[in-house]
């Protein structure tokens, strides 16, 4: 199975990602939450099959419960 890893970025009330590994692949969305769950679902899409997903955030980021 393929690995992926996956950006996050917080600029001022939004969110988005990005992945090195996946070419023109990005999402942005008002949550944390909501990002990761397009990750979840649109990298499988993008790829045309299942990968293993790497999230990775800012360490100076704190994601909400």
């Amino acid at each position: 199975m393929d690995i992926v890893r996956i950006i996050y970025h917080h600029e001022g009330d939004s969110w988005w990602a990005e992945s090195p590994d996946v070419e023109r692949w990005y999402a942005a969305g008002d949550s944390y939450a909501e990002v990761l769950q397009l990750a979840e679902e649109g990298i499988p899409f993008a790829l045309g099959h299942d990968a293993e997903l790497q999230h990775y955030v800012p360490a100076d980021e704190r994601i909400p419960a």
